[in-house]
């Protein structure tokens, strides 16, 4: 294991995207948002319309490049809480609450997240997440190769690998934070009845605090305007509640 880490507060900016230049005043908290399966070309933080809309509320945002294929998986925690560290260091903070959100594996990532961050986050959002990964590896012809590249290095087997960063199958273990998940019915890539319900359901029986939202008619990710405003709020204030 590497003894020193490259990601520190003067390289931030080629390890995660960032809002940080936008920031008006001190930042009051910190998103992460995780992207989906493959997306990690240089998505553009600080020029989104999310990342306009925190960081003019003091909020700072940030889209860590932890893999295309990461399924939050140790390494890409790892890389993820470095990159944390990094963005406190350069804000000049210890701590801030956290926010977790994403969709898709992204929605994974986030909640798989709050499960293993060095800084616990303080609320997550998942949009149409993968819930089970065990199921979802078999869901696609695409997937088994991501799956397989993200977990080959544990000492364990394939199975037991993914049950470790499957939001599903580790619903015992997430902290008690507002939660806000969104399905959509006509989710053609990650169904709805086979993830976020039976998750919600699960978090549920065990007293978690969980808003779910099901969009009609949507298909994966998709959402009404507001939808989009509705979980816009939520990151910018579900720390507060």
């Amino acid at each position: 294991m590497m003894k020193e880490t490259p990601i520190t507060k003067d390289a931030i900016e080629y390890y995660a995207g960032t809002n940080l230049a936008l920031l008006r005043y001190p930042a009051r908290a910190l998103v992460l948002e995780f992207h989906g399966l493959g997306g990690m070309a240089d998505n553009m933080a600080g020029d989104s319309e999310l990342g306009k809309y925190l960081a003019e509320r003091g909020v700072a945002y940030a889209i860590p490049y932890y893999g295309p294929w990461g399924w939050m998986a140790d390494k890409a925690v790892k890389y993820v809480n470095e990159v944390v560290d990094a963005i406190f260091d350069a804000l000049g903070v210890d701590e801030l609450p956290l926010v977790s959100m994403g969709g898709s594996m992204g929605g994974l990532s986030a909640l798989v997240y709050c499960v293993y961050a060095k800084h616990t986050p303080a609320a997550c959002f998942a949009n149409c997440p993968v819930a089970d990964l065990p199921y979802h590896r078999t869901e696609r012809v695409d997937l088994p190769r991501t799956v397989y590249v993200a977990f080959n290095h544990y000492d364990c087997t394939l199975d037991e690998a993914m049950k470790s960063a499957s939001p599903l199958h580790l619903a015992e273990r997430m902290p008690r934070i507002p939660y806000l998940i969104y399905g959509a019915t006509a989710d053609s890539a990650v169904s709805m009845e086979r993830h976020a319900t039976p998750f919600v359901e699960a978090m549920r029986a065990l007293g978690h605090d969980v808003e779910y939202v099901v969009n009609e008619g949507f298909d994966h990710c998709g959402m009404d305007e507001a939808g989009k405003r509705r979980y816009f709020d939520f990151c910018a204030t579900a720390w507060e509640k």
